[in-house]
This record gives C-alpha cells, structure tokens and sequence, in this order.
C-alpha cells in the first residue's frame, strides 16, 4: 500500500500555514516497482596479527534517501569508522585481532546489506568480538557500553576509562546493536554501543537538510577518536587490558596518541545529554 510521510521541517512549514488559515495541500506521490538492482558492501580489514579469525567490526552505511546529500544519514557514520580504522593502521603495533570496516549497502529499504553479511558470516558469528555501527548522525558520543560477556566485563570497564576523557560516560545495562549489525548480533555477535547525541538528527536525516555543513567538525573528531580507542584496545586484550591496569601512565600515553592523531582536544566533562534513540 503505498505511503507518505512529511519531514520535520515541511511539517514545520505546514503548521505555520495552517496557523495563518485554510490550506489546501496536493499530494503526489510517485510509488511503483521498477525491477532490482544488485549493491555491494564495501569491507576493509587490518588483519589481526595472531588471531586474525577473531573480528571486531565497525561500519556505516553506504545508502541515504536522495532529498539531501547523505551528510548525516549516514556519511558522517562512515567516514568516522573508516578514520578510525586509518588511525588504528598507522600505530606502532598491530592488533592481535582483526579489526574489519563495513560500509553496509541498502540499508534504508531494509536492511539488506547488514542481512547479507549476516547470512555470509553465520557460521562464524560467535568470532565478531565486537560490532558497532555509527547510524545517528555526527553528534558527540556521550555514553558506551558493551553486550560482551560477563567474564570480558572487566575489559569493557577498562576501556570506558580510556574513552572518559573524551567526555564519554560508561553506561552499563544500557545500549543495543546499530540497525546494519542487528542481524549479526541475533545471530550470537556481541555488540558495543556508543551513544551519540542525536538532539537534531530527526530534524535532518531523510530531508533535503541532509547536508556537510550541519556536521560539526570537532564533534566528528570526537566520534573518531572514540572509535579508534574502543577498536584499537578492545582486540589487544586481555594481556594489553591486565598491562594497562598495572601502568596507566602507559595506557594515557597510547590512546592519548590515537586522540592526537583524530585532532581532538580533551574537554571539560559535562551532564550527558538525554538522546538516546538511534534509527536508520
């Protein structure tokens, strides 16, 4: 059947409209079925140095409705994990796991790229260590969490103090797998969660508004300087973990690197901010 919906700033629009008197409104709407098309999830991998069959993933989708340019919904979640990924390639010492970057395909018509890759990875679900989408925009990161077990939860603590600084609360028994990585997690994956503030995202994702410059340059700096610190800590447990307990002078040093790297500035702590839907 087919179906309509106003985005929030034509909907805008249409109550002041309708605040000033009678409005009469056409709808048009050009629904059909023109055939299908084949896309393609784009993976990248740094290989794990001795355990490269033990993954954890992190991704974006490809995807975005056409009224705008994808900026939001979802470039920037894209953009943020594959610069993760480059800052991760650039350090010293390569991650006992693999760390794998997934641009997901047609995500907003269903899902389909996060089912496929599902699908493909059944067998060995249970290896994704971790997997994490960015699907809410650019927003500041302001709380994480993992669904690891309970024997890795001492692991999870370890690197929420690491991403503190960042202004980052740990939040546990809070959090859910990103849209792409759903499928994945049903399938035994364990997942992470870091919260983005989505104050404005329904303001603009699936509109013409959906543009670069709503995207706040240091707030972007902080989504990948977090990323790159809970992908890069997280594969070298639990010996880099135990170490990093017992020096965290050392532990500063290293994550303080990958900061540095993403150009981000520590900041004053602040209140976290009450936004914690996610959607596609």
């Amino acid at each position: 059947m087919p179906s309509a919906a106003l985005s929030v700033p034509d909907a805008g629009q249409l109550a002041r409209l309708v605040a000033r008197g009678p409005v009469k409104v056409r709808l048009a709407i050009d629904a059909g079925w023109d055939g299908t098309y084949t896309s393609h999830n784009v993976i990248g991998e740094i290989t794990g140095r001795s355990k490269p069959g033990d993954v954890v993933l992190i991704g974006g989708h490809l995807d975005s409705w056409d009224l705008g340019t994808g900026a939001i919904d979802d470039a920037a979640g894209v953009g943020i994990t594959m610069a993760a990924a480059t800052l991760i390639a650039q350090m010293p010492s390569r991650p006992a796991r693999s760390i794998r970057v997934v641009a997901f395909a047609n995500e907003e018509q269903g899902l389909h790229g996060g089912k496929a890759y599902a699908v493909a990875h059944a067998a060995d679900a249970g290896r994704h260590q971790l997997s994490a989408e960015s699907d809410f925009g650019a927003g500041r990161i302001y709380a994480f969490n993992t669904g690891a077990p309970e024997h890795a939860r001492a692991a999870t603590q370890q690197i929420a103090q690491a991403l503190a600084p960042l202004g980052i609360e740990y939040a546990p028994d809070k959090g859910g797998p990103g849209p792409d990585v759903g499928p994945l997690a049903a399938g035994g994956a364990h997942i992470a969660w870091l919260a983005q503030d989505g104050t404005d995202y329904f303001n603009l994702h699936h509109t013409a508004d959906d543009t670069l410059d709503k995207i706040d340059p240091a707030a972007l700096a902080q989504n990948v300087a977090a990323y790159a610190v809970f992908a890069y800590l997280w594969p070298r447990r639990p010996k880099a973990i135990s170490a990093a307990r017992r020096s965290r002078k050392r532990r500063r040093r290293r994550t303080d690197r990958v900061r540095r790297s993403a150009g981000y500035a520590r900041p004053h702590r602040a209140a976290i901010p009450d936004a914690t839907r996610s959607n596609g």
